[in-house]
């Protein structure tokens, strides 16, 4: 991206402060990377969040900014909150909570429809200016003691929705009653060529509280002998939701408003109804499942042999946890002992335990000689009881057994991305970052005194970095250094484009392994069986060709917002958490700089803002920020004490003082 150059982004309101961000709202590839740019709220005009915009690149104190310089195409996101009357009901305001429109809203008479003081209502602009547009009351939505108001109130503004129609319900219940007599999931006559294998030991790792068991793993271990040498058969079963959602269906024409599933932290927002998602497509123990099966043939060192994909129904016989996995590992946990759905352990799950464990081992050490990027950062963990409040905020446990699974679904998505890259089909691309990027970062690797120059900027380098700082860095320097790292790089997309895979250093991959949660991985299902039945003609490849890259677009655009929305019911939960430990002190770390704040971690990975104000100068370009009063001067990376001064549940945020 050059300066000055004048393109079209999505904007995105921060929620924080009175600033935001651009992303380019076509992936224009040709730019070597795909990344966001600040928005100082001097330089948004009059944008809302999600509007379109024109807007340009600049240079301000070293540091590239976007500046918006025209609203194309206003959002459609739904913009919610409190009704009030004026005493004679000739007029009504709105008072929203969105961050990115701050001032109330004015209701003439004719636009309040039947809404009364204190209902929470639905609005949108009906004619835009900026100083007096015109707003109208769509739809009174709850009343306001609804103790979950607030988080549906950030779903539907966000464009997401909760449940389904009973149109919807009412189809995939005809559809799976007929599809399953015709094909008898219980008996062996009717399953055409779908490979019968429940016969074969399979079993799910996944977190104790997942409903949407979308892949299943077996492991077979061929030991070396005379006329063979030493291999493993890695089967990694996804659900075969496309058998169950057909094109163009009502299900599907749902799942397309959606696009992905929504994990917050209080509840999920599938893209499929829960009788699929939770329920026919979920791939729970001791149950005829229907599958698509990815059959790897792998020798010791890691050569892939050969790829088959196959329609398959399964049976898995174990329910793992990532714990288990671990303690089975260990033998902390041993033949005999109850696991926690109620299986008991026998010899064939600990041999296969053991198989895959070693498979794994192989696997990494041949994506380590390949340089790959292994990013691990702490993710927060929210306890939440029945009546909304946090019991508990704390990292997410990490076990080994998180890698087995993140490996075995890599090795899978490559070799099924490799197998059908001929054909029409969704990929998962990650560019390079550009020159600017890498040496931007390579300042702040001089700051830091780490010894380390890029060359080539390469995946290589990038990964010998990573080595570099957890082996030679403080904790609380780590941590910012990786997030400085990961903001040099671009963001991953979907693309109808084989395009490099930068951080996994892979020619090809795309994502096969959740259409449970996906809608790109669905798809891709649906190219690979109609590939499977013969059906794949000339007709049917145009037709793909037409469609794949609205459906990248679109599933890049939603994926943004689905992690917008996920990051803002985990703040607001936060804020909720902290409301009662304003003046309390806490040890921090500082680990970011914009012009006008920075931002410390807690000890629990909460992070939030220090507002500089007039207390505080921040010299951005150099990670550097000294107190006026006192001249004591804070680098990025320090440890420091701080004081919780508010904690606003309308604005979402905490603010921090440096003691």
């Amino acid at each position: 991206m050059k300066k000055n150059d004048v393109i079209k982004w999505i904007y995105s309101q921060n929620q924080s402060g009175d600033f935001g961000f651009v992303d380019p709202l076509e992936w224009e590839v040709s730019w070597g990377k795909v990344k966001g740019y600040y928005v100082h709220f001097k330089n948004k005009k009059d944008v809302l969040d999600w509007d379109e915009v024109l807007a340009k690149v600049n240079v301000f104190k070293w540091r590239e900014e976007a500046v918006i310089l025209k609203v194309l195409k206003r959002t459609e996101k739904v913009l919610i909150w409190k009704f009030m009357k004026d005493k004679n009901g000739r007029f009504g305001f709105v008072v929203l909570k969105d961050n990115s429109i701050r001032k109330d809203i004015f209701i003439p008479w004719k636009f309040m429809g039947d809404s009364n003081d204190w209902d929470i209502v639905w609005v949108k602009i009906v004619k835009w200016d900026w100083k007096n547009p015109d707003w109208k009351i769509v739809e009174v939505i709850w009343k306001s003691w609804d103790k979950d108001i607030d988080v549906r109130g950030f779903i539907l503004e966000s464009g997401f929705r909760e449940g389904f129609s009973e149109e919807v319900l009412n189809e995939i219940k005809d559809d799976i009653e007929i599809k399953d007599k015709r094909l008898k999931i219980k008996g062996r006559e009717n399953l055409g060529k779908r490979k019968d294998l429940r016969w074969l030991f399979t079993f799910t790792i996944d977190w104790e509280d997942a409903k949407d068991l979308d892949d299943a793993i077996s492991v077979k271990y061929y030991p070396e002998n005379d006329w063979k040498q030493e291999y493993y058969k890695l089967f990694v079963h996804i659900a075969d939701v496309a058998h169950y959602v057909r094109e163009n269906s009502k299900v599907d024409r749902e799942a397309v408003k959606r696009w992905t599933s929504v994990y917050l932290a209080d509840r999920v927002l599938p893209m499929l109804p829960e009788a699929l998602s939770n329920g026919l497509c979920s791939l729970n123990p001791d149950t005829s499942k229907l599958t698509l099966t990815c059959e790897m043939h792998i020798s010791k060192w890691w050569e892939l042999r050969k790829t088959i994909v196959y329609e398959s129904i399964i049976e898995s016989d174990f329910r793992l946890t990532y714990k288990e996995v671990d303690e089975l590992i260990s033998w902390d946990i041993k033949e005999g002992n109850m696991l926690s759905f109620w299986k008991v352990v026998n010899k064939e799950l600990l041999d296969t335990i053991f198989s895959a464990n070693d498979l794994k081992d192989r696997i990494s050490k041949y994506r380590e000689i390949s340089w790959t990027l292994d990013f691990d950062f702490p993710e927060i963990k929210l306890e939440i009881d029945e009546e909304k409040n946090v019991k508990n905020i704390k990292r997410y446990p990490r076990f080994d057994s998180n890698k087995l699974i993140e490996i075995f679904m890599v090795s899978c998505n490559e070799a099924v991305s490799r197998k059908f890259f001929s054909y029409p089909f969704l990929y998962r691309i990650h560019e390079e970052p550009n020159f600017e990027d890498v040496e931007k970062l390579q300042n702040v690797l001089d700051l830091f005194w780490v010894k380390f120059r890029f060359n080539l900027g390469n995946t290589k380098e990038f990964s010998e970095l990573l080595k570099l700082i957890w082996e030679k860095m403080q904790t609380s320097q780590k941590l910012f250094l990786e997030n400085v790292i990961l903001r040099t790089l671009a963001k991953a997309i979907y693309s109808s484009e084989n395009l490099w895979h930068f951080g996994l250093w892979l020619k090809y991959y795309s994502h096969f392994t959740s259409p449970i949660r996906r809608y790109p991985d669905l798809q891709i299902h649906r190219i690979i069986k109609e590939k499977l039945s013969w059906g794949l003609d000339k007709k049917r490849i145009c037709h793909y060709k037409t469609i794949l890259e609205g459906i990248a677009n679109s599933s890049s655009s939603q994926e943004r917002k689905a992690e917008k929305l996920e990051y803002k019911v985990r703040d607001y939960y936060i804020v909720k958490h902290y409301k009662d430990r304003v003046w309390e002190r806490f040890r921090a770390v500082i680990v970011s700089v914009i012009p006008v704040w920075f931002f410390v971690q807690l000890e629990d990975s909460v992070e939030w803002l220090v507002e500089a104000k007039d207390k505080y100068r921040i010299k951005e370009e150099v990670g550097v920020i000294e107190d006026i009063y006192s001249k004591k001067v804070y680098r990025l990376g320090d440890e420091v004490e701080v004081e919780l001064v508010e904690a606003d549940e309308e604005r979402i945020r905490l603010n921090f003082w440096m003691v």
